[in-house]
């Protein structure tokens, strides 16, 4: 009869127990490579998983959003601004062409009103009304 050699395993050793499931590399794309506790595993830790998922799915999902708030927010400071500098008023004309110089889109605003057979736009703090005089676009701001 042949003897068969079988490799006992002792737990008390310090060596690890072999894992029946190989190591994966970390999803997150730090390039860590790491043996998983369970099938599922596929970041190395929680702060991996967080990571990936505050830079991957999540910033990508909300880019549009992101950038359609950011315009709305530069519209808004930049009405602040040219209101401001006309101190004491409740409402005031400027040149549009010098609003648009700063960076301001027409296209971006929260909401729309008729008052007096007027339009007016909205941003978060201002309201707005774009009207051609003589041939010179210009933009008549009100605070809400």
């Amino acid at each position: 009869m042949e003897q068969i050699k079988s490799e006992i395993i002792d737990p008390t050793s310090s060596a690890p127990l072999p894992s029946p499931l190989s190591a994966k590399e970390c999803e997150c794309g730090c390039g860590h490579s790491f043996s998983p506790r369970r099938r599922d595993n596929i970041y190395l830790n929680k702060q991996h998983a967080d990571f990936a998922y505050n830079h991957g799915k999540r910033k990508s999902k909300n880019k549009q959003r992101l950038k359609d708030d950011k315009t709305l927010r530069k519209n808004d400071n930049v009405l602040d601004k040219h209101f401001k500098s006309e101190k004491g008023q409740s409402e005031i004309v400027q040149f549009y062409d010098i609003l648009k110089a700063d960076g301001f889109k027409s296209a971006y605003h929260i909401g729309r009103i008729i008052q007096n057979e007027k339009e007016y736009h909205f941003s978060y703090r201002y309201m707005y009304r774009i009207y051609k005089r003589n041939a010179v676009l210009l933009i008549n701001i009100k605070k809400r």
